[in-house]
C-alpha cells in the first residue's frame, strides 16, 4: 500500500504477532516473544506471573530531562470466528488480508484490537533514530476478560509522568475517561426430570443473525439480545402451549452482545405445526421491533429427536423469568458528556454448568453510585425469585482529569499535524487506565489509537491510512513531550 510508510515495519511485526496464538489466557507465547524482541535489542525487561511485560528504554540523547513516558497496550485479543469457519485459535496464524485501504482476517476476529497498538510498541522500540524521554513500555495480559493483567500491577513495576494508551479505536478520537464495571453471574438450580408422556416431540429453537458487537462501545446502537429475545419468545410460547425446556445456552463472551442463542423443546407432537406458525409470526413481530439495528435477524426452527431429560418446572420458570424481567441494555445517559452512555448492562452468556444454568451479566457505568444502584437490582432480582447470584471482577472507572497537561500537548500536536480536529471524548467500554490510575495515581494519561471497525466480531478490520497516521503522530509527539 502506497499509503504506508513510516508505518511499514508496524504491519511487518503485526503480521508476525498473527502467528502467535494469543486468545486471552493463552498469552504465554506472545509475552516471550516481546520479552525475546527486547533481549535481542538489549535492553532491560520483565515479565510477571501473568505475563505482562515492562520493558525500559533509556531516554535519547538529551531527552534526558524530559518527562518520563509510558506506552501502554494489551496483548491478547478476542477469538470469535464465524459459524462456518473452522479456525483453531490455539494453533492456526490469523490472516492479514489487505484489500484496498483495510485489512482483515479470514472469516475470524483479526486481532488488531490490540495488536496493532502493540505493533507500533515494538517498531518504536527497535526505532534508534526515534527522540524520546525516558521509556518504559507495558504490554498487558488478559484485557479482554476482566483486565486480569492491569489488575495484577504492583506499586513500582512501572513509572512515568504520562501513560499513553494505544487501545483507541477511531483515528483522530482521544479518549480521556472511561468506565468502570462488574459482573454478576445469576446461579439457578439445574434440576432435571425425565421427560413426560405425550411430550413426543423436539424442537430446537435458534435466534441468529444478530449484529451483536461490542457491549461496551455498541451498548448505545440498542442492538437486540439474542438472549432476551429467544426468552421472550419462550414465554409467548409457554402461555400457550405445553412445552418443557431441555437445553438454553447462548452468548460466548462477556463484553459481546450475544448474537445467537439457542434452546431444545420437547412439545406434543400435535402442537409442533402451531408452535412454527406462532414462531414466524413472531420473526416478523421482532423484525419489526428490531429491523433498524438488527435487519439480520432470523428465528430457526428444526425438528430434533424427543429430548429424554427436560428442565424441572422450578428451573425453567426461575430462568425464563429472571431473563425477562432483568434489565438489559442502556440503563442511564451521560450528563456531563454529550452521547455518552453513562451505565449499562448486557445479557452475556447463559450456559449449562454441572449443578447450574448460570446467567452472566456484564454491567458498565462511569458513575460509581449508578453502577451499584444496577447490580444490586440485578442482585435483588436474583434473591426475589428465589436463586444465588454474586458479583465479581469490579474494576474502577477512569475521571476525567480535565485540562491536564498531557491532554493539552497532545492535542495541539494533532490539531497542528492533521485537517480533522481532534476528538476528546469518554468511552462506555473499560480501558485498563482506569485500573493503572490506582497504582500510577500522579501519571497524566490520554488514550488513542487507528480506526478499527466491528471488534471483537469476525467482520473486524483496520484502516491502514489511519494506522500511518497514528504511528508518524506517536512518533511526533514522544519528541515532543515536555
Amino acid at each position: 500500500m502506497e499509503s504506508i510508510v513510516q508505518a511499514k515495519r508496524v504491519l511487518e511485526i503485526f503480521k508476525e504477532m498473527s502467528q502467535i496464538p494469543r486468545e486471552s489466557g493463552n498469552e504465554k507465547g506472545i509475552s516471550d516473544y516481546i520479552v525475546n524482541f527486547a533481549k535481542n535489542l538489549g535492553l532491560e525487561v520483565h515479565q510477571d506471573d501473568q505475563f505482562n511485560v515492562v520493558i525500559k528504554k533509556p531516554a535519547s540523547p538529551g531527552y534526558e530531562n524530559r518527562p518520563s513516558i509510558i506506552l501502554q497496550g494489551h496483548i491478547d485479543m478476542v477469538c470469535v470466528r464465524d459459524h462456518d469457519s473452522n479456525h483453531d485459535f490455539s494453533k492456526d496464524p490469523i490472516a492479514n488480508i489487505i484489500e484496498g485501504e483495510w485489512m482483515h482476517a479470514d472469516h475470524t476476529t483479526l486481532g488488531a484490537d490490540n495488536g496493532m497498538g502493540g505493533a507500533m510498541m515494538l517498531a518504536i522500540l527497535e526505532d534508534d533514530s526515534q527522540q524520546h524521554g525516558p521509556m518504559q513500555l507495558l504490554f498487558t495480559t488478559n484485557e479482554e476478560t476482566g483486565m486480569d493483567g492491569a489488575f495484577a500491577i504492583k506499586e513500582g513495576q512501572v513509572s512515568g509522568d504520562y501513560l499513553l494508551n494505544l487501545d483507541t479505536e477511531v483515528e483522530h478520537d482521544f479518549t480521556v475517561s472511561c468506565a468502570g464495571g462488574c459482573h454478576v453471574h445469576v446461579n439457578i438450580p439445574l434440576l432435571r426430570e425425565n421427560n413426560q408422556p405425550g411430550y413426543d416431540a423436539g424442537l430446537s429453537f435458534t435466534v441468529t443473525g444478530l449484529k451483536g458487537g461490542h457491549s461496551g462501545i455498541e451498548i448505545c446502537e440498542q442492538r437486540a439480545n439474542a438472549n432476551q429475545v429467544l426468552t421472550r419468545v419462550l414465554y409467548d410460547i409457554q402461555q400457550q402451549y405445553p412445552v418443557c425446556l431441555a437445553s438454553f445456552e447462548g452468548g460466548v463472551k462477556h463484553n459481546a452482545i450475544p448474537s445467537k442463542a439457542v434452546a431444545v423443546l420437547s412439545v406434543r407432537a400435535e402442537d409442533v405445526a402451531a408452535i412454527k406458525t406462532l414462531i414466524a409470526y413472531q420473526e416478523k413481530q421482532y423484525l419489526h421491533e428490531y429491523g433498524i439495528q438488527d435487519p439480520g435477524l432470523k428465528f430457526v426452527v428444526e425438528d430434533v429427536a424427543t429430548p429424554d431429560v427436560v428442565y424441572a418446572d422450578d428451573t425453567t420458570e426461575a430462568l425464563i423469568t429472571y431473563i425477562y424481567l432483568a434489565q438489559d441494555g442502556v440503563h442511564s445517559v451521560s450528563k456531563s458528556i454529550q452521547n455518552l452512555v453513562e451505565t449499562s448492562d448486557n445479557i452475556a452468556i447463559v450456559r449449562e454448568n454441572e449443578h447450574t444454568i448460570e446467567v452472566l451479566i456484564s454491567i458498565r457505568s462511569s458513575n460509581s453510585n449508578s453502577l451499584e444502584f444496577l447490580a444490586k437490582k440485578m442482585i435483588l432480582l436474583a434473591k426475589t425469585l428465589g436463586v444465588s447470584a454474586e458479583r465479581t471482577g469490579g474494576y474502577p472507572a477512569w475521571e476525567y482529569d480535565k485540562g491536564s497537561k498531557l491532554e493539552e500537548q497532545a492535542i495541539s500536536l494533532h490539531n497542528e499535524m492533521f485537517d480533522t480536529p481532534a476528538n476528546v471524548n469518554a468511552i462506555h467500554a473499560g480501558l485498563e487506565c482506569g485500573l493503572l490510575k490506582g497504582v500510577l495515581p500522579n501519571t497524566q494519561m490520554i488514550s488513542f489509537g487507528p480506526t478499527i471497525v466491528s471488534p471483537h466480531t469476525p467482520m473486524e478490520r483496520v484502516h491502514l491510512p489511519s494506522v500511518e497516521n497514528v504511528y508518524v503522530y506517536l512518533k511526533a509527539l514522544l519528541a515532543k513531550l515536555q
